[in-house]
């Protein structure tokens, strides 16, 4: 997905995307720095990733603390890519973890298995591929509001698992980050897509918060909408995730602008400083 933005967003933005040592059929927003020598490796989608924005908060943390940050936001990706073998491995070499919250929607449940972790999956039963939202949109027409509520809980269930899972496996020090538009608390409206995903980590609320922060060295909470609509540029239609105003500009509502990375950078910087002063 990340190539996708480069794709996109081209020529207005250079995102420097590299091959990872160690980490096959991806690549990053660079520059990539030496895994030879201490870093910190920052994690997450595409709010990690820093699409539409020239010096995302991961960059800004860097250069704050004075230590070389991976920039290892994905695009889609959710727990369960973090969890695997080759991602794993360069992220318990690191010498701090940030750890964004992925999308609720890059987990499973007894209707949608998402064996890979992005945001589409193969609905139970049929095999048919859909994204999390296509799946949501087509059961909320036809199931009542027990099996409703039984497959949020089974999602966040599955999420929670693979975030604790993520963090036990990690050696090192870690930061949990909630980065969005919205706080965690929120109350589901049941009458619509919408008022059950919310703003991105999309399904996420409160309560799977409160599961994840013990396993983790510090919480940070990042939450508003500095910045937001982000105008663009100049286009004659809109690209993948923008919107289009009336005088043909592209603006950005859906990705933490750069007033929003630089509160994230400003946040993260204070607890990351304490958890690296603690040594190896």
């Amino acid at each position: 997905m990340s190539d996708f933005y480069q794709q996109l967003d081209a020529p207005h933005f250079d995102y420097a995307m590299a091959a990872v040592p160690g980490i096959d059929g991806h690549t990053f927003r660079g520059p990539v720095q030496s895994l030879e020598r201490g870093y910190i490796a920052c994690i997450g989608g595409a709010q990690t990733f820093g699409r539409f924005v020239a010096d995302p908060w991961p960059a800004q943390l860097s250069r704050a603390l004075g230590v070389a940050c991976l920039n290892l936001g994905l695009g889609g990706a959710g727990p369960r890519f973090a969890r695997s073998p080759q991602v794993l491995a360069v992220l318990a070499r690191a010498r701090l973890v940030v750890v964004q919250m992925f999308s609720g929607r890059s987990a499973s449940n007894a209707l949608f298995d998402n064996a890979d972790g992005r945001n589409c999956g193969r609905v139970v039963g049929t095999d048919a591929w859909q994204t999390f939202e296509q799946f949501l949109a087509e059961l909320m027409e036809r199931a009542d509001r027990p099996l409703l509520e039984r497959t949020v809980a089974e999602t966040r269930d599955d999420y929670a698992f693979d975030m604790q899972a993520l963090a036990r496996a990690l050696p090192t020090r870690k930061v949990l980050l909630w980065l969005s538009r919205r706080r965690p608390d929120y109350a589901i409206d049941w009458s619509h897509p919408w008022g059950l995903l919310q703003h991105y980590p999309q399904l996420i609320d409160r309560g799977t918060v409160d599961r994840l922060r013990p396993d983790f060295d510090a919480y940070v909470e990042c939450a508003g909408e500095r910045g937001l609509p982000q105008r663009l540029w100049q286009a004659d239609e809109a690209v993948d995730g923008t919107e289009r105003a009336a005088d043909g500009t592209l603006t950005n509502t859906y990705y933490p602008s750069p007033e929003m990375h630089a509160d994230c950078a400003a946040a993260l910087l204070e607890p990351c400083r304490q958890l690296l002063a603690q040594g190896p």
